[in-house]
């Protein structure tokens, strides 16, 4: 008796997962928000760097686009500089991702379909984990990645003036995100016109909404850029190793390993759980992807071309070095890709282990990101999680700051760890050398409240107090020492060193 029912069990949840994505979703959403603002007051590297940059609005911010800054002064602008509001919009953004490449998927597959697409994103490490760990451009640039995707197969599906203002938002919004979205664009742009029937719906009446909405979204930052080329354009540069005295050998290797490890872990989902089905193709009567013939060459060029130019930066360019962000967008499409190139995957029964497999990762890379700070504890290595922001905040207080004023930290992340307890405060992550000077300037210009420097053990600035006291009149800094949350009792406290000057 037991046996009979069990199919249809098993149909029974499989269908409630594809056909209400949104409802397991929010839920996930959730459980990471409240994740992040439970295990630690903490904040990592961009995190940081989001919480200062968002102090105030500006076309420009340094190497990166300055849309997900924007976002977050917003949200900070509710919420306050805190974990919450970096985790809400993150997990929003991510949540977004999820949901465009939903849609993207459903112009052109079935429910399920259209979920593994979705799902797919999740088993691709940069995105999937890296995203929860401290990404947040890569985050938003998938997003609209994902968005662009959709906005021109609708536009395919059906031509309508509308689509245009969606192609047109995403790729300005793209561009506001990661400059090398341009890439993106640009490989999209060249598949669609050797498709006829992309082509045509590219150019169908209302074309020209698409780059006039795309150029007046980017046209504010791009008159900053314009003045700021070398300050948005010099990190970039730098991370991909550009050298001519390099084998390209070394080059094509990373690129190579650069793929793997995005899309590594996706690929072994596919390969377990589709097995021989990878390779049986769909029988002409299968009607499970509806008959769309542009959908193959476009997708399967699109890729080609996209190859081509990460060859062409290895061989022509000597670009070196490749990292797995830079990957995600170029690949997210990919999982799509497989579908269209075999339908049979989508038949009924087909495909249990895949989802399995996006369940499973999903609820590792929760615990994973849930159980950080003790990874700290694990191995001795205290890291910004540690780090007891609000006994600090409070032995701060008790030791007379007010809590205003400007916070000069040695590094951007105690800096923004302790703007976030200090909300009225202005803060400054100041390393060293001339941009600790710099920083000083800039501080004693908005001082009227006084100047709180500080500085962690765990990372030190060499001679960073020598700096300060070039332009400062010498004082000796006190010392906090407290323990580091989540690690064990025998381990090294962690250590302040702190100035306080009232106004």
């Amino acid at each position: 008796m037991a046996s009979s029912y069990t199919p249809s069990f098993s149909t029974d949840w499989q269908q409630t997962l594809y056909s209400k994505p949104w409802i397991w979703l929010a839920l996930l959403v959730c459980a990471h928000i409240v994740s992040r603002i439970t295990i630690s007051a903490g904040m990592k590297w961009d995190e940081s760097e989001q919480i200062l940059w968002a102090q105030h609005l500006q076309l420009g911010y340094g190497p990166q686009p300055p849309l997900y800054t924007w976002m977050q002064w917003a949200i900070c602008q509710l919420l306050g500089p805190s974990v919450l509001a970096l985790a809400s919009l993150k997990h929003s953004l991510i949540a977004l991702t999820y949901c465009l490449a939903w849609l993207a998927g459903r112009q052109i597959l079935n429910d399920k379909g259209a979920w593994w697409v979705a799902a797919g994103l999740l088993l691709m490490p940069p995105f999937g984990w890296d995203s929860l760990r401290d990404q947040t451009h890569t985050v938003m640039v998938t997003a609209m990645t994902m968005g662009l995707w959709f906005a021109v197969l609708r536009q395919v599906q059906k031509p309508q003036a509308i689509n245009f203002v969606l192609i047109g938002l995403f790729c300005g919004l793209g561009m506001l995100s990661k400059y090398s979205y341009a890439m993106l664009i640009g490989a999209l742009f060249l598949a669609s016109m050797t498709v006829a029937q992309v082509r045509s719906a590219i150019f169908a009446k209302g074309w020209w909404l698409a780059p006039l909405v795309g150029a007046l979204i980017f046209a504010p930052h791009a008159s900053w850029l314009a003045s700021h080329w070398g300050m948005a354009t010099t990190e970039t540069v730098q991370k991909m190793s550009i050298s001519t005295e390099a084998s390209h050998l070394n080059g094509l290797g990373n690129l190579l390993k650069a793929l793997l490890s995005t899309l590594g872990l996706w690929l072994i989902a596919v390969l377990a759980s589709y097995r021989s089905k990878l390779w049986t193709p769909a029988p002409q009567t299968t009607a499970l992807v509806p008959s769309r013939i542009w959908v193959k060459p476009l997708l399967q060029r699109y890729l080609l071309i996209v190859a081509v130019c990460l060859l062409a930066m290895v061989i022509v360019a000597d670009v070196t070095d490749f990292k797995q962000r830079w990957m995600l967008p170029l690949t997210a499409i990919v999982p799509m890709a497989l579908y269209v190139w075999r339908p049979a995957l989508l038949e009924q029964g087909v495909g249990r282990m895949f989802t399995i497999f996006v369940i499973v990762f999903a609820l590792i890379f929760l615990a994973m990101a849930t159980l950080r700070p003790w990874q700290g504890g694990r191995k001795n290595d205290p890291d910004e999680l540690n780090h007891p922001v609000k006994e600090l905040a409070q032995q701060l207080r008790g030791a007379g700051y007010t809590g205003n004023g400007v916070i000069v930290g040695s590094d951007h992340m105690i800096a923004a760890m302790l703007h976030s307890q200090f909300p009225q405060s202005y803060a400054l992550g100041c390393s060293e050398g001339a941009q600790l000077q710099q920083c000083l300037s800039q501080a004693k210009a908005d001082a009227a409240g006084g100047l709180l420097l500080i500085t962690r053990a765990d990372k030190p600035v060499p001679s960073w107090w020598d700096g300060i006291f070039t332009t400062q009149a010498k004082a000796t800094p006190q010392v906090l020492t407290i323990p580091f949350e989540k690690m064990p009792a025998s381990a090294t406290p962690a250590q302040y060193q702190y100035l306080w000057i009232a106004p």
